[in-house]
């Protein structure tokens, strides 16, 4: 039956939980390749969530649902065999390459599940993660800031010589809104300046000083933002667009080879 499996496309479907609602998307992929896409949709209930979920699975015999977790305390561990957290019992911990890894609140998890009960959970991703899946052959040869803004939050990784020194999630406190468009460009900019900060004032490497930022953009901002950066910090500003239930369906499929 896994060879059988193994031998047809999968539907992964993502959710991505924002302000309205939350997202809907999905991709039917085969060894690495999208064959179809379904566009994304906000539902906003319960309800049409497990609806719209049922409609989508018609679409192949096998189907994958995966959850961009935002909510819950997390953070990064530059050193997978440490947990440098109050309380380590709290957390869950999961280890990337043998090498560093992501914590995250065991009770958030919990309720997530009980949240999504009848829909069902085949994985929850944190967005270190994407981060992380985005940018992993940067980071082995190219130091510096690693940052993915997403609605509501930005993540970022601070690399040096290939290892992940330092890792903070932020969550944005004003929603996005097409009518305050300075306004949302200001606190993402004041946000990344205070990760810069955080990471010197946390002397994760005192000797470190971030000369370049690999941006991973999933909001579209245009080029204000990379040239405010490259001012008020001093530093080289290389920014690409991403599609954040692109990734989560790629990152998906990854998980089952």
């Amino acid at each position: 039956m896994k060879t059988l499996e193994s031998l047809l496309p999968k539907l992964f479907i993502t959710l991505t939980p924002s302000e309205e609602g939350v997202k809907l998307y999905a991709e039917l992929r085969k060894n690495a390749k999208m064959i179809k896409r379904f566009e994304e949709q906000t539902v906003k209930s319960v309800e049409s969530l497990e609806k719209k979920l049922r409609q989508l699975e018609r679409e192949s015999a096998v189907s994958y649902i995966a959850l961009l977790e935002t909510e819950a305390a997390q953070g990064l561990l530059s050193d997978c065999n440490r947990m440098e957290v109050a309380d380590p019992s709290h957390f869950e911990k999961i280890c990337v390459d043998d090498k560093w890894g992501i914590y995250m609140d065991k009770d958030a998890l919990f309720e997530r599940q009980r949240d999504y009960k009848n829909i069902g959970l085949d994985f929850i991703f944190s967005p270190f993660s994407l981060l992380y899946n985005v940018y992993q052959q940067s980071m082995q040869k190219d130091d510096g800031l690693y940052l993915l803004l997403g609605e509501g939050f930005i993540v970022g990784s601070v690399v040096k010589n290939g290892a992940l020194l330092y890792g903070t999630l932020i969550k944005m406190q004003k929603p996005l809104s097409l009518h305050e468009e300075n306004a949302i460009l200001d606190d993402y900019v004041h946000t990344m300046q205070s990760i810069v900060k955080d990471f010197y004032e946390a002397k994760a490497d005192g000797a470190m000083f971030i000369e370049k930022i690999h941006m991973a953009d999933a909001l579209d901002f245009d080029v204000r933002l990379e040239n405010r950066l490259e001012e008020e910090l001093f530093v080289e500003v290389e920014k690409r667009s991403v599609e954040l239930p692109h990734e989560l369906a790629v990152l998906g499929e990854m998980e089952l080879t």
